[in-house]
């Protein structure tokens, strides 16, 4: 099987979308696959960087990059972008003649243009597509698709009359022995050069108003003495705006953007790690399986999650404790109980270690290459 995944984010990048990318594409290698990464030639500010150094993951694919338009500073550029980039992708698969292998992606117009030329073509869902007259057009014309849970599956099929057995549902992984490390809290604050004499609560990731990182820094100002929110990832921009905005928030500690092999030291040195994704927004309250839920299960540390459909469909009471999203004192509350019952916070989070283990990138990549093999086109 030769199978091209076409992507129009940039790599490297320090956003998780690109990890993804990157891993799933490092996966599906290491299944026997032949894998290229299809991406456009955009600017840049980590052009210097060995995408496959800085992700960590193994070279066992080819990244092949493609011109594109891009005006990075000009609000409608994304949009230039990826029609130059379907345009590229397009007349790329034409000259390269290709027609035994599996077109990959999650970028609906370069996908949609190569549907005209190929039926065998998979749409990657990770959001929710609306019901434009263009998605139905995809839709229509795109042989299978992948999406990452069985809320979209369903929805999928109800409101796009797809056939369920053409759709396989599957969330997003980890690489488990990555954030499963073996050294204790003092040790990995130690490295980080954190204090041993304050309770830790960690989020780590972007600061996007979906994530519902605002409902944390909330919650931080009636944490009990001695308790301290951390915030670990984060744009530039978003950073920069944090810093400025919560100046005078003493319980909030900023680090900013860590590079990725550090965050497994994050995680264990926190005393309980927070994903507070909001109800306000679909894209969090349905859509989302975040990677950095596999991330915390697989540290070991106890978890609090939002109350949400999309994150019940990975953690129960078995393995995270809940709270009612966009709702600070709940979130406080959750922590503060995390605190003081230390033997039930342990028995979650051992729980969830272990649950993680169903959710690695080979057995994902096994999944997806055993669906796209049973398939008729």
């Amino acid at each position: 099987m030769k199978l091209i995944y076409i992507s129009p984010l940039r790599y490297p990048s320090e956003k998780a979308g690109s990890a993804f990318s990157m891993k799933s594409c490092e996966a599906f290698a290491e299944e026997g696959i032949d894998v290229e990464l299809w991406a456009p030639r955009r600017m840049n500010k980590l052009h210097r960087e060995n995408p496959f150094l800085y992700h960590g993951v193994k070279k066992n694919f080819r990244i092949v990059r493609l011109p594109v338009i891009d005006l990075m500073s000009w609000a409608p550029s994304y949009f230039i972008m990826a029609i130059s980039f379907a345009i590229s992708v397009f007349f790329y698969a034409l000259w390269r003649r290709m027609r035994g292998a599996i077109f990959y992606s999650h970028e609906e117009f370069a996908l949609f243009l190569l549907t005209f030329i190929s039926k065998r073509t998979v749409y990657e869902i990770h959001d929710f597509p609306s019901q434009h007259y263009f998605y139905r057009r995809l839709l229509k014309r795109v042989s299978l698709i992948v999406t990452t849970n069985s809320w979209k599956k369903n929805k999928l099929a109800e409101l796009f009359d797809y056939l369920p057995e053409r759709i396989l549902a599957i969330p997003n992984a980890v690489n488990v022995n990555q954030f499963s490390i073996s050294i204790s809290r003092e040790e990995a604050r130690s490295k980080l050069k954190l204090p041993l004499d304050e309770k830790i609560a960690l989020y780590t990731g972007h600061l996007y108003s979906w994530k519902g990182v605002g409902t944390l820094v909330e919650a931080s100002r009636i944490m009990p003495d001695g308790v301290m929110v951390y915030l670990v990832g984060g744009t530039e921009k978003a950073i920069t705006e944090y810093r400025l905005k919560y100046k005078e928030n003493t319980r909030l500690k900023i680090a900013g953007f860590r590079p990725h092999d550090e965050i497994p030291l994050w995680l264990r040195a926190a005393d309980v790690l927070v994903l507070p994704n909001t109800a306000k927004e679909d894209i969090s309250k349905y859509y989302t399986s975040p990677m950095k839920l596999f991330e915390y299960m697989a540290s070991g540390r106890p978890i609090i999650v939002s109350d949400l459909l999309s994150l019940r469909s990975i953690v129960d009471e078995n393995s995270v404790f809940c709270f009612e999203p966009d709702n600070s004192r709940s979130l406080a509350a959750a922590a503060l109980f995390v605190l003081q019952n230390d033997e039930e916070a342990k028995r979650r989070a051992k729980y969830a270690r272990r649950e993680v283990e169903k959710y690695s990138w080979d057995i994902r990549a096994k999944s997806i290459i055993s669906f796209l093999s049973s398939a008729s086109y």
